[in-house]
């Protein structure tokens, strides 16, 4: 069984979003994606700049110990990786530690993994952004998008529904 997933137009961060399911819904996990996001971040306190049209997503479940977040990272990238290469049927992706996703030299997808404890329970919770139709252009790094790469449109909420499957697989 997969977890629910929340659809929002326009919200400050899809993270801030998961945190309060958990906090003022008692919403054990899911998946909260938007079409925008006004205050998306990035590692470092970095801004994640939100461009209608590609994924802004949080997954969010509850974890053992700090121990199991330390993991999520890397495997959460595996999952993406492979999902992107079975979409797009190239294998021309690659990781890029810690946390980005690239096309060649061009980052296509970052993630941002936070933590909280709420009720003596802790809590992970796994930013997600993807740049499917539109990318920022950015001084320090080259980025692209999957529009430009491979002429194939991906919708962010058809994504969401086969991410939504592949991330109970390591839900701990």
């Amino acid at each position: 069984m997969t977890s629910p997933i929340f659809y929002y137009d326009n919200v400050n961060s899809t993270n801030d979003e998961a945190k309060k399911l958990v906090e003022n819904y008692k919403i054990m996990s899911g998946l909260v994606i938007s079409d925008y996001q006004k205050k998306g971040r990035g590692k470092f306190g970095n801004n994640w700049i939100s461009m209608k049209g590609n994924f802004m997503g949080s997954a969010f479940f509850p974890v053992r110990n700090y121990k199991s977040i330390d993991k999520l990272q890397y495997e959460v990238l595996k999952i993406l990786l492979n999902l992107f290469i079975k979409i797009t049927k190239k294998n021309n992706f690659k990781i890029k530690k810690p946390n980005d996703l690239l096309i060649g030299d061009k980052k296509v997808c970052g993630i941002l993994i936070e933590s909280f404890v709420n009720k003596n329970r802790l809590f992970a919770i796994i930013g997600i952004g993807v740049n499917f139709i539109k990318n920022p252009i950015l001084k320090n790094y080259k980025t692209t998008n999957f529009k430009k790469e491979f002429k194939k449109s991906i919708v962010a909420l058809e994504f969401s529904r086969i991410l939504n499957k592949e991330m109970k697989k390591i839900i701990i």
